[in-house]
């Protein structure tokens, strides 16, 4: 069975149970303070992989932009329609966004793609990109690794995580810059010499004239 499937089928709503009261939102007080001088030029922010929505509502009130969410547990769902009518959340997978072409000013992919099929990752990538506005903003949570590196996923077995600096994949596409970057771990706010710990937050910026003279 893939791990889309699992994730579709049991560990999605699991996962939701894990941390439905629980989410360190220091990352996201982090990327908000980053993102504040630019509200101006952001109306519509989305998370993929949103959780508890927690991280989205406090971007959202922030940015004072208009929400949208997308998360695999059903359960999720269900709990930040009911906590968050404001926002728009949908159920789905970060390979097939239900978002029309450059329609976001900030995407924030949240922390999930160490999770994600190795067969859908570059999906995944290529579908932020689709539906991020050229001039907009991409931030990203994850594992950061220097090299690819996969270990089993503590609450299933048979099913890896996937540990990479995901920011460099856009960045070597030339659309991207690196505006900030944040690096702490699981255990705490410093970097990890364990390299399983090592988590960052990122901000990158898609250049609106890209290849152009």
């Amino acid at each position: 069975m893939s791990k889309k499937k699992i994730f579709d089928t049991q560990e999605a709503d699991a996962f939701f149970h894990r941390y439905e009261k629980g989410q360190n939102l220091e990352p996201t007080n982090i990327l908000a303070d980053w993102l504040e001088p630019f509200k101006k030029k952001i109306s519509k922010i989305a998370e993929i992989g949103c959780g508890n929505g927690e991280s989205l509502s406090l971007l959202s009130k922030t940015l004072n932009a208009d929400a949208y969410g997308l998360e695999p547990s059903k359960l999720a769902v269900r709990h930040i329609s009911k906590k968050f009518p404001s926002m728009n959340i949908t159920q789905g997978f970060s390979d097939k966004l239900p978002f029309n072409d450059e329609f976001f000013d900030l995407v924030h992919l949240g922390f999930f793609l160490y999770l994600v099929d190795r067969s859908y990752y570059l999906r995944s990538i290529s579908e932020a990109d689709r539906v991020l506005k050229f001039g907009g903003f991409l931030s990203i949570i994850d594992f950061d690794t220097p090299f690819q590196y996969s270990n089993q996923y503590k609450y299933k077995r048979g099913v890896f995580s996937h540990k990479i600096d995901n920011s460099k994949i856009f960045q070597s596409s030339g659309f991207y810059s690196l505006v900030n970057k944040y690096n702490f771990s699981l255990n705490g706010k410093v970097f990890d010499s364990k390299i399983n710990e090592r988590v960052s937050i990122q901000l990158l910026f898609k250049e609106p004239k890209v290849f152009k003279i």
